[in-house]
């Protein structure tokens, strides 16, 4: 029996903000906030729109970005007499930080707009003569830069509770492929749970006789998609008074593709996220060591671990 994924989940059981709940981490974790740049008004005619403005600051890495900075001092602008900004002592972000970017509001506005991009981080001044109407997305409100290490930790205690559990998660589709049809008349199906008894198998496929591949007729065959903690794999079987049909002879012979999982995350049950959640926490305390499953987590998926219908443990 060879099992090969086809497709693999779109989404994971917990979010990144869920993630950081259970780490006990804020939304500006990761590289800190930049300070506030200073605004001095140029007494020359320019574009920025008459009016009150302020300005923020963020960083970039290849990660993310950080949420927005702090706040600048306030200047008034008078197209005719004061029309340019001047902003000087811009901050400069850690080693991580290849970007920066720069937000404003419109006037008399409280939103923080882009108004520009340092592509380095160096620059620590900078002339704006933009007006409001070329102002363009708003500046973010939760700090990204830490996202891909919980991402990957999501991804890795959702792979471990499935290898532990022998299960799928969140829907995706999996070829099981066998080198000949059984001598009896049942196909066990790995992964629970299937995904639906009516829709759960795509399709059975094998080679005939004379290696010529062929899509065997659904009707010849029945499956089930048994569900609960404890349950066993689905089971596909002969149809009454249907045998299996003769195959080549050669490994990889018959192909049965399958749909497993709960589907969405919200499906997922609640104690396997827990599971997960208290095992991304040791991943995470541990990110520079090792941190196998701890008993507590053990004891969790062990309520859910699937076996076999038929044979041992």
């Amino acid at each position: 029996m060879v099992l090969t994924l086809i497709s693999g989940p779109q989404t994971e059981p917990i979010t990144v903000s869920e993630a950081k709940r259970q780490l006990w981490l804020d939304t500006s974790a990761g590289e800190p906030t930049a300070s506030a740049p200073t605004a001095t008004l140029s007494a020359v005619a320019g574009l920025v729109t008459a009016g009150v403005h302020r300005y923020l600051v963020t960083f970039v890495t290849a990660d993310g970005e950080t949420d927005a900075g702090v706040v600048s001092n306030a200047v008034t602008t008078i197209l005719a007499t004061h029309g340019k900004v001047t902003l000087s002592a811009i901050p400069l972000g850690g080693s991580a930080v290849t970007s920066r970017n720069l937000y404003r509001t419109a006037a008399g506005g409280s939103t923080y707009l882009k108004l520009a991009a340092l592509a380095d981080n160096s620059t620590v001044t900078y002339l704006d003569n933009i007006a409001d109407a070329s102002l363009t997305t708003a500046a973010p409100s939760t700090n990204t830069t830490e996202d891909p290490i919980l991402t990957s930790l999501i991804v890795a205690v959702r792979e471990r509770c499935e290898a532990y559990t022998r299960r799928a998660l969140i829907t995706q589709t999996w070829d099981l492929v066998l080198d000949r049809f059984p001598s009896g008349s049942v196909i066990e199906i790995p992964k629970p749970p299937l995904s639906s008894a009516t829709t759960g198998i795509t399709h059975v496929k094998y080679y005939d006789t004379a290696g010529d591949i062929q899509t065997w007729t659904a009707t010849n065959y029945d499956y089930d998609a048994p569900a609960g903690p404890r349950c066993a794999r689905a089971r596909l079987a002969l149809s009454y008074g249907i045998d299996w049909p003769f195959t080549y002879g050669e490994i990889g012979d018959v192909q049965v593709r399958f749909i497993a999982g709960y589907g969405a995350a919200a499906a997922v049950p609640y104690m396997l996220k827990v599971g997960m959640k208290m095992d991304l926490a040791a991943l995470y305390a541990a990110r520079e060591g090792e941190a196998g499953l701890s008993l507590g987590v053990k004891a969790i998926y062990q309520t859910y671990k699937s076996w076999p219908t038929t044979g041992g443990r």
